[in-house]
């Protein structure tokens, strides 16, 4: 027989059991913690770590500990502006006559040229600063030229790729050869001396193949002839031109192999640079 005591403690315990069961006020309570500053562990391996990061709520809601890595700002490079005015270069300008005076001939087998008739087009810059020694030009080029009438005598400025070729007189008036496409836009640039005054030609630029065309830049000579094409490489990037030591002209001009008076059409180009 159980004592009045251990009864008395039995019932003490019935009563607690039934006053829990039945939503006592004495309810379990969670612990007050943020969510925001509760440590959260990390399972690395057998032993866990601890990181205490406060959480990161992206713009879906989707929360991490890993805060966002900072916004990095991509710099750009400048893009070049015009330095000149466009200019209509016909396929009949022709680079030996590059600062050559009125009346000044040319004698081809079947024909004459003569400036200024077949002079090419000199530029002027809006900012003489654009012909500072060592500075990058670049160039802005449209429109299509030919050198005959037939279909494959057309192309634009980059020339008829399949048609390379070199002047049949080779150097003249101290300004260089060239071997470039035939229809192409080449350029040249000089000082204020004469021809008389001028050094000897500088040695023939080679364009003749794709790969010798998609350069990134190209640093000419006083008088030698260059390839400027579209101005653009192979994947559409504007090609940088350097200017040479004492430049106080440039001429564009159309690359052909003889008698430019026959030629037809014209492209329209003019230059670029990146102002200081």
């Amino acid at each position: 027989m159980l004592s009045h005591k251990s009864l008395s403690s039995i019932s003490l315990g019935l009563t607690m059991a039934m006053s829990l069961a039945c939503g006592s006020s004495h309810q379990f309570q969670e612990p007050n913690v943020p969510v925001e500053t509760a440590p959260i562990a990390r399972a690395d391996g057998d032993d866990a770590a601890i990181d205490s990061k406060p959480p990161v709520s992206d713009e879906n809601g989707t929360v991490s500990t890993i805060p966002p890595s900072p916004v990095v700002p991509v710099v750009k490079d400048p893009e070049p502006v015009a330095c000149s005015t466009l200019y209509a270069i016909p396929g009949i300008a022709n680079p030996f006559l590059a600062g050559m005076p009125e009346g000044t001939e040319i004698a081809y087998p079947a024909s004459v040229d003569r400036a200024p008739v077949n002079s090419p087009i000199l530029v002027t810059p809006t900012d003489r600063q654009c012909f500072e020694a060592g500075r990058y030009l670049y160039f802005r080029v449209e429109g299509t030229i030919a050198h005959g009438t037939n279909a494959d005598q057309i192309s634009d400025a980059d020339g008829i790729p399949t048609a390379p070729g070199q002047h049949t007189l080779g150097t003249m008036h101290n300004i260089s050869n060239i071997n470039a496409p035939i229809n192409s836009l080449v350029g040249i640039f000089l000082d204020d001396r004469t021809p008389a005054q001028r050094p000897a030609a500088p040695g023939t630029l080679d364009f003749g193949e794709a790969p010798l065309r998609n350069f990134k830049t190209l640093a000419p000579q006083l008088g030698q002839i260059f390839f400027i094409g579209d101005g653009r490489d192979g994947n559409g990037k504007l090609q940088g031109f350097t200017v040479p030591q004492g430049t106080t002209r440039l001429y564009l001009a159309i690359w052909d192999a003889y008698e430019w008076n026959n030629n037809l059409g014209k492209v329209s180009g003019g230059i670029l640079w990146v102002k200081p």
